[in-house]
C-alpha cells in the first residue's frame, strides 16, 4: 500500500479576495469596475461569503479529513489607510485561524496572495523604490497580532506570475502589457519584500517555517533543435528568476527561506519564431496529445515529478502550495488526483523532501480575470445560493488524505 511519510499534510489553498466577498479598499476592486476586465461581468463582491461563512467552510475541510489549509490574511483590510490598522479586522482573522485550530487544522497563511491596498497602489504599488518597506507595517501587525496562532508562513505569492499578469499580459491590475523592466522592478521588490518579512517573522517567532510560493510554469522545447532549447530556456529563465542587482540574476526558489513552497499546474511547448520580438521571439503552443485545461493550457500529472525534482538540490523541506485542475469534468479531476499525487509520492521515493500537498482549491471561486468561469474547487458553490455542495472529487481527496495516500491504490 502506498503511503506518505508520517505528518504529511493534507490541504487545500484559497485567497482572501476570491472567496471572502465585500473587499472593495483593495486594487483589484477597483479593477473590477472597469468595464471589460472580468469574464461575463462577473463580480467578487459576494464571491464565496467566506468572510461570513468560515466556520461552516472549515468543517466541510474537517469532513474531508484535512489537517491543513493555505489561506491569504487581506492587507486591505488589516491596513485600510497607510499606517492605520482595524482592530475590527484584526480581531476577524484571531477568529478565523482560532476556527481553524478548533477544526484540527494547521494553517499556512499568505501574507501578500495579488492584491494590495488601493492607498498603496495609488501611490506605485510594487513598481516604485521602497514599496517592500510600505508592505512591512501589516507584516509586523499581523506577526504581532495573529503570530501565535501561526507556524507555517508564505510571505509572497507567485511573484513571477503576478508581475507578469500585470506588466506583461495586461490581465492584473494595472493592466500594463509588454513592460519587461516593470515586470522586473516588481519581482526585485517583492524579493525585497519576502526578505523583510522573512525576518521579521523569524525574530518574533523563531520556530516558524518561512517561505513563499513560486509557480512553476513548464516551458518544454517543442524540437531538439538547439534554436528550440534556446527559446524554452530563455523563457523560463524570465519565469523563474529574478533580478538581485545590475546583471545579476537568482532563482526564486532560492531566495532565504525554511521551506520551498511550488505551484504547478501546466505547461507549454516553445518554439523559436524571429517574427515575435515582443513574445521573446517565441511561439508557444500546448503539447501535442496532451489534455488542455478551460484555462487553455496542457496539464500532465507526471509532470510534478519533474517539478519537484528539480529541487532536491536545494536539500529543502517543501510544500506544493497550489495544484489542481480547471474543469467542470470531474471525472478528469479525480483521475488527475490520483495520478498527481502518485507522482508526489514517486519524488519523495527519489529523495525529495516533500511535506504537504495544498489543492487548489477547496471550493469554486473567483478566478481573477477569468470569473467564475473556472472550476478547479472539491466543493461545488451555487453562485444563487451560495449552497456548498462536496464533488465526487472531494470525496476521494477525502479518502486519500485519511488513509494518507492509501486510498491511491483504489479505484475512485
Amino acid at each position: 500500500m502506498k503511503q506518505f511519510p508520517d505528518g504529511f499534510l493534507w490541504g487545500t489553498a484559497s485567497a482572501a479576495y476570491q472567496v471572502e466577498g465585500d473587499n472593495k479598499n483593495c486594487d483589484w476592486w477597483e479593477w473590477e469596475q472597469q468595464p471589460g476586465r472580468i469574464a461575463n461581468g462577473d463580480s467578487a463582491a459576494i464571491a464565496c461569503d467566506h468572510y461570513h461563512r468560515y466556520r461552516e467552510d472549515f468543517a466541510l475541510l474537517r469532513e474531508m479529513k484535512q489537517n491543513a489549509h493555505r489561506l491569504s490574511i487581506e492587507w486591505s483590510r488589516i491596513e485600510p489607510s497607510e499606517g492605520e490598522f482595524d482592530s475590527r479586522q484584526i480581531r476577524h482573522y484571531r477568529d478565523v485561524l482560532g476556527e481553524l485550530r478548533e477544526q484540527g487544522i494547521r494553517p499556512m497563511v499568505t501574507l501578500h496572495h495579488f492584491t494590495s491596498p488601493l492607498w498603496f497602489s495609488h501611490k506605485g504599488g510594487w513598481t516604485v523604490p521602497g514599496s517592500a518597506h510600505a508592505f512591512m507595517p501589516f507584516v509586523h501587525k499581523v506577526v504581532d497580532e495573529l503570530g501565535d496562532l501561526i507556524d507555517l508562513w508564505c510571505t509572497i505569492n507567485e511573484p513571477n506570475i503576478y508581475a507578469a499578469n500585470g506588466w506583461m499580459v495586461g490581465e492584473f491590475p494595472p493592466g500594463r502589457q509588454g513592460d519587461v523592466a516593470a515586470v522586473y522592478r516588481v519581482t526585485s521588490n517583492l524579493r525585497r519584500a519576502h526578505e523583510l518579512a522573512y525576518g521579521a517573522i523569524k525574530r518574533r517567532w523563531p520556530d516558524a517555517s518561512v517561505g513563499l510560493s513560486h509557480h512553476r510554469f513548464l516551458l518544454l522545447p517543442a524540437s531538439g533543435k538547439k534554436r528550440d532549447r534556446w527559446a524554452a530556456r530563455a523563457a523560463q529563465l524570465v519565469l523563474d528568476q529574478w533580478p538581485v542587482a545590475p546583471g545579476q540574476l537568482r532563482k526564486v526558489v532560492e531566495a532565504e527561506c525554511d521551506h520551498i513552497g511550488i505551484a504547478h499546474y501546466w505547461g507549454v511547448m516553445c518554439a523559436f519564431d524571429p517574427s515575435r520580438p515582443k513574445e521573446q521571439f517565441m511561439r508557444r503552443f500546448n503539447v501535442p496529445g496532451v489534455p488542455v485545461t478551460d484555462m487553455g493550457w496542457s496539464a500532465d500529472p507526471s509532470w510534478m515529478r519533474m517539478v519537484l525534482n528539480e529541487l532536491r538540490p536545494l536539500n529543502k523541506p517543501v510544500y506544493i502550495t497550489e495544484n489542481g485542475l480547471a474543469s467542470n469534468d470531474d471525472e478528469w479531476r479525480q483521475r488527475y488526483l490520483k495520478e498527481v499525487l502518485s507522482n508526489v509520492l514517486l519524488a519523495i521515493e527519489d529523495g525529495v523532501d516533500v511535506r504537504g500537498y495544498f489543492h487548489w482549491t477547496n471550493m469554486d471561486n473567483f478566478e481573477w480575470a477569468r470569473g467564475y468561469s473556472m472550476r478547479f474547487g472539491l466543493i461545488d458553490v451555487d453562485r444563487k445560493s451560495l449552497e456548498r455542495r462536496t464533488k465526487a472529487s472531494g470525496r476521494l481527496y477525502a479518502r486519500i488524505a485519511q488513509s494518507n495516500g492509501g486510498a491511491l491504490d483504489s479505484a475512485p
